[in-house]
């Protein structure tokens, strides 16, 4: 039997590795995914979740380090909460960094697991 938390790994991993085939593993066209930025915008559905994902994981300069806090499931949903530091470029080339809580949402359809819901919530 998988453990979620090995899910959850998979998931960062493929986010991590930059790796666009294994991250749209994690979605559904039929389900709706929402992504919340850690600056409060939004985003939603299949199409628009990938687009930005691949958008992104085309950027060499970002890293995401991740340490899991809390993951549990009930039924067929499963959520994590996880730590995270990102470090980055901006548009001039000076690095910064964010501090935020990253929390996800999935549900077990069909024996996969789905992401429903990415939420980041920067620290105060």
């Amino acid at each position: 039997m998988e453990r979620f938390e090995d899910i959850v790994a998979a998931h960062l991993k493929a986010i991590q590795e930059r790796d666009l085939p294994a991250f749209s593993a994690f979605l559904d066209p039929s389900r709706n995914c929402i992504l919340i930025f850690p600056g409060g915008q939004m985003t939603q559905g299949y199409e628009n979740v990938l687009n930005f994902h691949k958008d992104w994981f085309e950027d060499p300069d970002w890293r995401m380090d991740c340490q899991l806090l809390d993951a549990f499931t009930i039924g067929s949903a499963g959520y994590a909460l996880l730590d995270v530091v990102y470090k980055d470029l901006d548009q001039d080339g000076n690095p910064y960094e964010l501090k935020y809580y990253l929390s996800l949402l999935f549900a077990k359809v069909e024996g996969r697991w789905i992401l429903l819901r990415d939420q980041n919530t920067k620290k105060a």
